[in-house]
């Protein structure tokens, strides 16, 4: 199976502007709200809408952990209810490391309380996930079930076709299930 996401350049630009902006010291997110269609064993997610969360979406921002206030968490799903979009969450890891850009084992305990969550709320639809870093990014996308993510095969920024590192489930950091 291959997984893309489809993006303009304009919103990958104000996307990733807003998750490493210049001198960035704490983690930032966004999310993305994407069409998604299956076929011939490809799962491609275009983005429609996009979030970029504010200081005031969160309850606890630091340099290597954020976490959504519940308000952000309500409004977030509803519109991907509202809109029958699937969501794609993205955060920085603004810290620049000799390490290329790969979700943290944080991130990953995270994603075995968020992704079931989403699944349940929003049901039959995908998510996924990207971190962005200053050494470029990594994603991962759960299709099958909420306990076995996939990597994404590519982020399609118009004519660009961008490769995310695979570091996560490169060896790195693995889910246990």
């Amino acid at each position: 199976m291959q997984f893309f996401i489809d993006l303009t350049e304009k919103q990958h630009d104000v996307i990733w502007g807003h998750l490493l902006p210049e001198g960035a010291t704490q983690e930032s997110a966004a999310f993305i709200f994407a069409e998604f269609h299956e076929d011939n064993q490809t799962l491609l997610l275009k983005a429609q809408d996009y979030y970029l969360v504010g200081q005031d979406g969160f309850i606890a921002q630091y340099d290597d952990y954020i976490e959504l206030s519940d308000e952000s968490r309500i409004s977030i799903i509803k519109k991907a209810h509202q809109t029958n979009t699937a969501l794609i969450e993205l955060h920085s890891h603004p810290f620049d490391s000799p390490w290329s850009a790969a979700f943290s084992l944080a991130d990953m305990n995270g994603f075995e309380e968020t992704v079931p969550h989403m699944w349940w709320r929003l049901p039959g639809r995908p998510y996924a996930a990207i971190v962005v870093s200053p050494r470029g990014f990594d994603s991962l996308v759960w299709q099958k079930d909420p306990n076995s993510p996939e990597c994404l095969s590519a982020l399609r920024v118009d004519k660009k076709v961008l490769k995310p590192t695979g570091m996560t489930l490169g060896g790195r950091h693995v889910i246990s299930k």
